[in-house]
């Protein structure tokens, strides 16, 4: 993931509400390279790179080694997602949609629902979760597909009624 940034760079994770279409995902991947090659922060080109994973994650990342995204450079990442997702109708800013990978797809639980999707047997202790309140590119590389049970979002759960 990233391979030309070090683990010490910064990155931003938006999920889509639904699996891309061809063209949005085309479409995106334009935007983001040419957002990637022109972003800079007082002047200092950010060395940064996007990738769409799982036709639904939207990840964002800079190596900060080279120079830190600073306010308005943070406040232009915002931007370009908002544009995106007013385009497409994507619902990236929705923090309470949880992700799980099943299959190679992801099964969004919404977190009003964590609780009874749990108990139904939609998620188990061992569905894989993928953590988008990462911020740091090395966490994204190390703990980002983590088994439910040792996931942050797990202690969310009545696990004394199922």
């Amino acid at each position: 993931m990233f391979p030309t940034l070090n683990g010490n760079g910064r990155i931003w994770i938006y999920v889509a509400q639904r699996p891309l279409s061809e063209e949005e995902a085309h479409k995106i991947n334009e935007r983001l390279a040419a957002f990637c090659t022109n972003w800079a922060a007082h002047g200092n080109q950010l060395k940064a790179e996007f990738g769409i994973f799982y036709n639904q994650l939207l990840v964002l990342g800079v190596d900060e080694e080279v120079a830190a995204a600073t306010g308005c450079s943070i406040d232009q990442t915002s931007a370009i997602f908002r544009q995106i997702d007013s385009e497409m109708n994507l619902d990236l800013f929705n923090r309470m949609n949880l992700t799980f990978l099943q299959d190679c797809n992801i099964r969004i639980v919404k977190m009003s629902d964590l609780n009874q999707a749990y108990i139904s047997g939609l998620i188990s202790d061992d569905s894989i979760f993928l953590n988008n309140t990462l911020s740091v590119l090395s966490d994204l590389r190390m703990k980002w597909q983590v088994p439910f049970k040792e996931s942050w979002a797990y202690k969310r759960v009545n696990v004394s009624t199922s």
